[in-house]
Parts: C-alpha cells; structure tokens; sequence
C-alpha cells in the first residue's frame, strides 16, 4: 500500500474516533493532513469506501502479526500465550475506532464479509499449526476444534473488555486460557472424543491461507490470467473480447513498470467496468480492489 494512502487510514482512523463516523467529513480528513481535499478522492471514491479500506487494513494487520507469530521461533506454548494478548493489544491500540464501528450500524458488503471470514479462517489455522506442534501427532484429529474453542475464550473475555470496559491481567489470562486448553486436549485425547470439524474444515482453512488477502502483484497476475479464461469462454462479440483483453494487457504492462502511472490503470479499469459483460463484474470488482491497494 502507498505511504500516502496509509496516512489517510490512519489519519481516518483518529478523526473517527474523535468525532464520530457520521460527524466526520472528507474535509476534516483533509484539513488533519494538510491536502486539498479532492487529493481524497484520487485515493479513496467516497467516506464509506475510505471506510471499507479501514476495515481491511485493520484485519489484514491482526492476520500478519498472527501469521508473525506462529513462523517465529518461539516454543509453541510462548507462540499460544502472544495469540491470546494479540487480540486485546489490538484492541487498545484501536479503542476508539472500534468503539465507533460498535456504536454506529454499518452493513458490511460482500468484500468486507468476505475478509471477515477469511481473516477468521486464517486465524484458526494458524491456532490450529501451534495446538498441534505443542501437542503432537495424537492431537492432530481434535486440532480443529481445539483451536475453534480457544478462539472462543479469546473471543468471550475480550466482550467483556469491549462491551463493559473490564481490565484483566493479560499474563494471568493467557495462562488461564493455555491451563484450559491442556484440560480440553487431555480430555479429548484420554477420551477419544468425538470429532466435530475434521478434514473438510482444515481445507477451507488451508485454501484461505494460500489466498493472499491484499492480492499482491501476484494475486493482480492471477486474476487477470482468470478473466483472460472467463472472457475467451464468453459469448461475446469478437471486437468486444479484443478490447477487454487489450486493456487488461496495458494494466499488466503497466504494473511492470517501476513506477506504473495510477492514471493510467484507473482508466483501464473504468473502461473494463463500462464494459458490462457478462460474469465478469465480480472479478473486476476484485481486481479493482487489488490495484488499488498497491497503487
């Protein structure tokens, strides 16, 4: 993500928390960066699409140190203890943001719930690594319920954190919850509990963690190879195919570039978009969202 673009969010991000979602302006963004406010606009169409970008930079942060985490060479119990204070560090360092989010109602769109579930998946596959590197091959066939029930104490007493303002002793937590997470293991392990998620879960899981959340230029690559294959299977007019395929050549040049010209792929993309074939909306809607990220 460019400097410039990070600097809104996080600028957002404070004014928000201030003022309020609906109490803040473009302008007000714009006058705590010192721009014009039509430079807003270059990066970001509106204040609920700035919105949406803040939400995915905040679960894409949560996903990275998680994945942080669990590569580095800590033991597995000191990897388990970070997972459970990341959370509640994450929070208070967004406090006001997130309060913001609770208090007013957003619908989510279909991007948004989308990273939601992934982030979720990633982030119970990661706690899924550790459980079984901690506790072994025989704990392998629980892991994925293991790590869905640590979520959940991770998750029920950050509520009360959130929705009653409780402190807790982050230390003392963390290892309450690891205390209770080796009586669950003992117990199904000693027991030869029944399974509820198994194998077919840990794919779903695995397929969101090889799907790179902010594309990259690697994801950009991908799905322009996919609409190549959607648009040469569409029932379209020949010159029609002709021209999508060209303008999805200039933003893949454009991208090699060292410094590719935004202008440039933006009005490649508009001209995609006014295009309106056929199955390709979702696809362009996602590779919009990629560039954007990176440009």
């Amino acid at each position: 993500m460019q400097t410039k673009k990070r600097q809104i969010i996080e600028a957002a991000i404070i004014c928000f928390s201030e003022k309020g979602y609906r109490g803040t302006s473009i302008q007000d963004i714009a006058d705590s960066l010192g721009i014009a406010k039509g430079s807003m606009y270059f990066y970001f169409k509106s204040k609920e699409d700035l919105l949406r970008s803040i939400c995915k930079y905040y679960m894409e942060a949560i996903v990275k140190q998680a994945q942080a985490i669990a590569e580095s060479s800590l033991t597995p119990e000191e990897k388990l203890l970070k997972l459970v204070t990341l959370s509640y560090e994450q929070y208070e360092k967004n406090k006001g943001f997130i309060t913001i989010l609770m208090q007013e109602r957003f619908d989510l769109n279909e991007e948004i719930h989308e990273l939601i579930v992934k982030v979720r998946r990633i982030g119970l596959l990661a706690s899924r690594s550790i459980i079984c590197e901690l506790y072994g091959p025989e704990a392998e066939p629980y892991a994925c319920d293991a790590a869905v029930m640590f979520h959940a104490f991770i998750d029920g007493y950050l509520g009360f954190v959130i929705l009653e303002n409780k402190q807790f002793d982050l230390e003392r937590l963390a290892g309450f919850v690891m205390n209770r997470l080796d009586e669950l293991m003992c117990g199904m392990i000693s027991k030869s509990s029944d399974i509820i998620l198994g194998t077919e879960i840990l794919e779903q899981w695995s397929a969101s963690a090889d799907d790179e959340l902010s594309g990259g230029k690697s994801g950009v690559a991908a799905l322009i190879e996919s609409i190549h294959a959607t648009v040469s299977k569409a029932a379209l007019p020949a010159n029609t195919i002709e021209e999508i395929i060209s303008a999805l050549q200039v933003i893949e040049t454009e991208f090699e570039k060292a410094e590719p010209q935004p202008v440039v792929i933006k009005g490649m993309l508009s001209f995609l978009k006014s295009m309106k074939a056929a199955g390709l909306k979702k696809q362009l809607d996602k590779l919009e969202a990629y560039v954007l990220d990176l440009i």
